[in-house]
């Protein structure tokens, strides 16, 4: 027998759309609640309730952190509240009453010189104002002074000192094609004027009416603002008077999935497209999902609830999340799972996430670290947090920036990478790998038969918890495959998984399912070659 390794098992994540046999060694077939990164295959972090008894059912969440004071506003179909740390304040605007904001068209959020702007398409834009420089949740949501009345707007984004509105109703007249911009705003203010028919101020309008789609948002990118319809994209840039912004296609065809769609990061903007994902680097639009996951993720997206689709960059871990509501997820009707890409190492993964309406990204400490070095019961060894705060101060409370959740089904806030567990429940998490043709020399051989005696992961788990170890065969393409399993393995006192499988294509899979953490670096399989002869399964 031979002992065959597969290695760099993170470099190539999970790929779905090719066929098993024609993958190398090292990529995946399937997965769930995993993550690529520093070239293995980790447990995803769990979450766990933050900012408890939210007091409206929260669709949207958003961070601002600004005078040294920390702040989670969180908006639903009718009221806005905010939590300030320690209690929930309810923000929705004195006067005007309740809004009509719906499930499926969300709000979005933006900030234009440290004042918070919300809208929905469907009420006047609401602004949250300073006071002495900073907010305060003795402050309410104001109607934005100065906007034109009778209009509404589906998506409103700052740029510059500027506000732009986008996809605009104006006397209940849809207008699904118009950009509209303010005049330039001054330091700790709302613009003045959105009057475009004025020659003294800035303001001004254009339609972007050479493709028939309906404007869906918009961000800056660098030195332009890219405006993204649901069948085009375009760069508005900043050119001073007369005409205040040229507008150029970026494509005639690629577009956004739906509002609150498309993220910043440092190559770009990632975009959840109409039919792919793909990189806006301010001069082309870079298809990266062909070839990996396309077909799996438009096929399992659930067809009537696509506009609550959205993305969430989490800057700490280099990871854009692509969510979307799944096809089977039909009662809750919330986004329930969310496709992962790594920018870093160029992988895809998948993961669960709990009825989500939105994903907020700032500051919210972790529940479940500890106040001082003191009262710590982790070790070294097993603590999953990052050391990112002086040990004088504070024990390991992950003060810098995470990942926050907003629950309309569970009506809950979650922060992500706290605890290994789904809140309260067990996460099950596996990686798993079929259609391997690798024979006793290594080499591809989709003819010979091979006999696996055990598999020797490489891989570590925290505590003395225990990791699940199937494997698999199959004698052709076409027969379903055989599972032998599930063998218990842990790597503090075993180095093997002993098993006793034969077949022309081998599947290996990797589970836990309880409260654990565990990365696996990569492992071998103990083979030998037992000849040549037909699909027949012994």
């Amino acid at each position: 027998m031979s002992l065959v390794p597969v290695e760099n098992v993170g470099e190539k994540g999970i790929v779905k759309d090719i066929n098993a046999w024609q993958l190398p060694p090292n990529v995946w077939t399937d997965g769930n609640n995993v993550r690529a990164e520093h070239g293995a295959i980790q447990k995803s972090p769990g979450f766990l309730e933050v900012m408890a008894s939210c007091p409206i059912v929260p669709y949207y969440i958003t961070n601002l952190e600004t005078g040294g004071s920390n702040y989670w506003i969180v908006g639903g179909t009718a009221k806005i509240y905010v939590h300030d740390g320690s209690s929930w304040t309810d923000i929705t605007r004195a006067s005007g009453g309740d809004y009509s904001a719906t499930a499926k068209e969300n709000w979005t959020s933006t900030v234009l010189g440290g004042i918070l702007i919300m809208a929905n398409g469907y009420d006047d834009p609401q602004f949250w104002a300073l006071s002495s420089g900073v907010p305060s949740t003795s402050t309410k949501m104001a109607d934005l002074t100065n906007w034109p009345a009778s209009t509404e707007c589906f998506s409103l984004r700052a740029f510059r000192s500027f506000l732009i509105a986008l996809n605009v109703k104006k006397s209940s007249v849809p207008y699904t094609r118009l950009v509209k911009w303010s005049t330039e705003a001054a330091t700790q203010t709302v613009p003045s004027s959105w009057d475009e028919t004025s020659a003294t101020v800035d303001a001004g309008e254009y339609e972007l009416a050479d493709t028939r789609g309906k404007i869906l948002d918009g961000l800056p990118l660098r030195d332009s603002f890219m405006i993204y319809k649901e069948d085009s994209t375009y760069q508005m840039t900043y050119v001073g008077t007369p005409f205040i912004f040229a507008f150029r296609q970026i494509s005639p065809s690629v577009g956004a999935l739906s509002k609150n769609c498309v993220k910043e990061y440092d190559g770009g903007h990632f975009i959840f497209g109409n039919g792919d994902m793909y990189i806006n680097d301010g001069q082309r639009l870079i298809s990266i999902l062909p070839h990996t996951m396309r077909d799996y993720v438009y096929n399992n997206i659930n067809g009537d609830e696509y506009e609550k689709s959205f993305v969430v960059a989490d800057y700490g871990n280099t990871e854009m999340w692509a969510c979307y509501v799944s096809a089977t997820n039909a009662t809750n009707a919330q986004c329930d799972k969310a496709l992962v890409w790594n920018w870093s190492n160029n992988t895809f993964t998948e993961r669960d996430i709990p009825n989500l309406g939105y994903i907020g990204y700032g500051t919210e400490g972790d529940p479940l670290a500890p106040g001082s070095w003191s009262v710590a019961t982790t070790t070294w060894a097993s603590d999953t947090l990052n050391w990112n705060q002086s040990a004088t101060t504070s024990f390991f409370n992950q003060a810098g920036k995470t990942l926050v959740f907003a629950s309309p089904t569970d009506q809950k806030i979650y922060r992500h990478n706290s605890g290994n567990k789904s809140d309260t429940a067990n996460m099950t998490a596996y990686i798993e790998r079929t259609g391997l043709t690798i024979d006793a020399q290594g080499a591809n051989n989709q003819s010979m038969v091979k006999r696996v005696t055990a598999v020797y992961p490489k891989m570590s788990v925290s505590s003395d918890s225990t990791v699940n170890v199937y494997v698999g065969h199959q004698m052709s393409t076409e027969e379903a495959i055989t599972w032998e399993g599930p063998t218990t393995f842990n790597p503090n006192t075993q180095s093997k998984v002993p098993c006793n499988v034969t077949g022309k294509y081998i599947g290996v899979k990797f589970e836990s399912t309880g409260d654990e953490t565990w990365r696996l670096d990569g492992y071998a399989l103990d083979i030998k070659n037992a000849g040549t002869r037909g699909s027949k399964s012994y």
